[in-house]
């Protein structure tokens, strides 16, 4: 399976007896192809969300097409609807368009005409061919991705470490377990990124340069201990110091992945089959996957703080304290688009034993529900569980009330009988042959499909 997501600079704002769509919610879907229009993060002032047009998962590169005709069809509709004042166009609730239906009341306000897109795609994979998709990725997003050196860094002898470094690793390789092999790789990666913590992240004494951005708020954490030991560990200072300024995206922590996991680590396991799993039953991370010279497994998943949703009620069950912070404002710093922000944050994540032993066993912390540690993260609202072994339908689920790292199950293709891992290509902008989105115009968004389904998408059977 595989889908696509298109992000604009559009907005939905309140207008006229219209609340405004809020991120997440479904606004339209398309009757036959189950296409959506969705709200997502928006940093646009006087916006609830950016225009967001969805295509659901599909089997083959037709159906993608036809999803993604009838994305470009509801865009071309809205700018042809005549709008009203202030340039915002209306569009009722039950009301149809471009062949589906409004979901909710919706106020849109175009700011470009061409609807250029940031591109995101998701695809299934086997776990033997994870390693593959990772190596597709570095290789055709070098030297263009924002995050190249962490990028290079990650794949100068990432696959002959797994190999000569970690004992789990070794044996998988030595007995042909492709399957554990695949998993291990996995969850390695989800550590080297989800453990990093950026010089550039944690103030030091001088501030110059110590700048928010347009997505990024800076919070002082001084009265916080673990936070305060976690800026002395990335500044490689002696002693915790007295006053610890962290900077903290909007998207955190989804923001720290190249490739997000869908699929949980927990249902990845379960999928590797039983007589390759015993090679690491109830071994410890450190024998399994995580060197204990990078770190031990009192280290935390998400070592720095991070912002979380202020209706999450799991944080105190996981042992953590959340707070709610204005964001620190530096007068020196240039001036922004956006108003300062008030975040609800937590200091750090599990740590990487907790998470290890989550991967295995489901979350304790949680009742024992059938997910790891990181699915999603602590301060994230979950899935209903009894949802859980299916995938989300938005007909049925409202996607606003869960978050969507780790919420898919394992996927099987239909064909073959397959389990698939799903992730998601958060960095396709990054792609040597994806325009960038000035030009990844309605026209492009085909482009996007054409270039994922050759380069990303596996051939099975």
């Amino acid at each position: 399976m595989f889908g696509f997501e298109f992000q604009t600079a559009n907005a939905f704002v309140k207008g006229p007896f219209v609340a405004g769509v809020g991120e997440r919610q479904v606004a339209w879907r398309h009757t036959l192809t189950k296409a959506t229009l969705e709200g997502d993060e928006s940093r646009r002032p006087g916006a609830t969300a950016d225009l967001e047009f969805v295509t659901p998962a599909v089997e083959d590169l037709q159906s993608a097409n036809a999803a993604v005709g009838a994305l470009t069809g509801l865009a071309q509709a809205i700018l042809d609807t005549r709008p009203v004042s202030g340039g915002i166009r209306i569009f009722k609730k039950g009301g149809q368009l471009a062949g589906g239906v409004w979901q909710a009341d919706c106020a849109i306000l175009i700011h470009d005409e061409t609807f250029g897109a940031q591109a995101q795609g998701t695809v299934g994979v086997p776990l033997t061919g994870i390693g593959t998709l990772l190596s597709k990725v570095w290789a055709r997003t070098a030297g263009h991705s924002d995050s190249h050196s962490q990028v290079a860094q990650e794949e100068s002898g990432f696959f002959e470490y797994l190999s000569t470094a970690i004992p789990a690793c070794q044996e998988a390789e030595n007995v042909e377990a492709a399957e554990l092999y695949g998993f291990l790789t996995a969850c390695h990666l989800f550590l080297v990124r989800a453990t990093r913590a950026p010089l550039s992240f944690v103030s030091g004494e001088d501030l110059t340069g110590f700048h928010p951005t347009e997505s990024k708020g800076i919070f002082d954490f001084s009265d916080r201990p673990d936070v305060r030991a976690a800026a002395a560990r990335v500044r490689g200072l002696e002693a915790p110091p007295e006053r610890a300024l962290v900077k903290v995206g909007s998207d955190s922590p989804k923001d720290m992945f190249q490739l997000l996991h869908r699929t949980d680590f927990h249902s990845m396991y379960l999928a590797v089959p039983e007589k390759q799993r015993k090679i690491i039953e109830g071994r410890p991370v450190a024998e399994a996957l995580w060197p204990p010279e990078w770190s031990g497994a009192e280290a935390f998943v998400f070592p720095l703080p991070y912002r979380i949703e202020a209706e999450a009620t799991d944080t105190r069950a996981r042992g953590l304290e959340p707070l709610t912070k204005a964001e620190w404002i530096n007068e020196k710093a240039p001036r922004l688009e956006r108003a300062p922000v008030t975040w609800t944050l937590v200091d750090h994540g599990p740590t990487i034993g907790d998470w290890w032993t989550s991967v295995q066993k489901g979350d304790v912390r949680r009742d024992g529900i059938p997910k790891d540690a990181a699915s999603p993260p602590p301060g994230f609202r979950g899935r209903d569980p009894k949802y859980l072994a299916t995938f989300p339908d938005s007909s049925i689920e409202d996607k606003a009330t869960f978050y969507g790292m780790g919420s898919f199950p394992i996927d099987v293709d239909k064909k073959t009988g397959i389990p698939l891992a799903v992730y998601e290509h958060r960095d396709l902008m990054a792609d040597k042959d994806i325009p960038p989105q000035e030009k990844l115009g309605l026209a492009q968004w085909s482009t996007v499909v054409a270039v994922f389904v050759e380069h990303y998408v596996p051939t099975l059977g």
